[in-house]
């Protein structure tokens, strides 16, 4: 708590130098007090001005460690994200890297690592080579902050580690976006009144903001995992397109009198299902000659007279 008397490292802004002043006055008639400050050193030495407490940044005797703190957040703040990166980032730390493991902070974008040894199986190498890949520090509870850039290395590494559920979401989102340029989005105004959004509209948000955030997340999981699950996902659907067929044919044989043969269809389409199940082949080892079953052949008797 401040008190008359204390004397308190002062910055107008963030990145404004600290300058030692002295509280002359507290002024608690207003709901947040504010502060008559004289300052002691500097060109302005012997001036007084109100301020707001904000701008008291802590006690002057600790006026090292801060500057030292501030110098290293404005070092790590210097990179900046563009709006698909920060986007990126936030659905790849939501979806593969746990609160409990690093926490993504949005002021500046930079990630504070909790616990390095989960963290790095999730992202594919030690935490200590991250670190000194980009701009970090280490903050007073003893875990490294590390720069936007190294939020971005963190979640492109763990894309790679664990591509497939950040490819779903991708393609899940794509979907979205379809239906809503094909006929708009219905939501509800701010008078509570149902409106359907422009699907020009729609298009034009898309080639702004959802385009580039899906090719960004892409290339952050590799061309790999973006084929292999295009492949999957294409055979899925060829599957479900071909059960829809076997169905309309089986239909339409019943429909016009061939019940028997489309019961065979519809049979021999449902036991000969290629499944995970049975997809692989079963080695099975040899049979012993005791094993073997005995199998009896019939031949004809010749005739004696032959």
């Amino acid at each position: 708590m401040i008190e008359i008397g204390d004397e308190q490292i002062y910055r107008q802004r963030d990145d404004d130098p600290s300058r030692r002043v002295r509280v002359v006055a507290i002024d608690t008639s207003k709901r947040n007090p504010r502060y008559e400050i004289e300052f002691l050193d500097g060109e302005a030495i012997g001036t007084r001005e109100n301020v707001p407490e904000r701008r008291l940044r802590g006690a002057w005797s600790d006026v090292e460690r801060y500057d030292e703190r501030m110098a290293n957040w404005a070092r790590v703040s210097a990179f900046e994200m563009t709006d698909a990166e920060e986007a990126a980032a936030e659905l790849v730390f939501d979806a593969l890297i746990p609160d409990e493991v690093a926490e993504l902070q949005w002021s500046p974008n930079t990630t504070r690592i909790i616990d390095p040894a989960k963290l790095e199986p999730l992202i594919g190498i030690p935490v200590a080579e991250l670190v000194d890949r980009v701009e970090s520090f280490t903050d007073d509870d003893g875990h490294s902050i590390v720069s936007p850039e190294g939020t971005l290395l963190i979640a492109e590494l763990a894309c790679h580690v664990t591509p497939m559920p950040v490819l779903d979401l991708v393609v899940a989102d794509e979907q979205e976006y379809r239906e809503k340029t094909m006929r708009g989005h219905t939501y509800t105004d701010h008078r509570g009144e149902n409106r359907t959004s422009d699907p020009e509209w729609e298009y034009k948000w898309y080639l702004e903001r959802g385009r580039p955030l899906h090719e960004l997340l892409r290339s952050w999981c590799g061309n790999r995992a973006v084929t292999l699950q295009e492949r999957l996902a294409a055979a899925e659907a060829e599957v479900r397109r071909l059960d829809l067929l076997v169905t309309r044919l089986v239909d339409q044989l019943r429909g016009n009198g061939h019940s028997i043969f489309a019961d065979v269809i519809a049979s021999v389409h449902e036991e000969e299902r290629i499944t995970p199940a049975n997809y692989r082949p079963v080695v099975d080892r040899p049979l012993k000659e005791s094993e073997i079953p005995v199998r009896y052949i019939e031949v004809p008797r010749r005739r004696w007279w032959g």
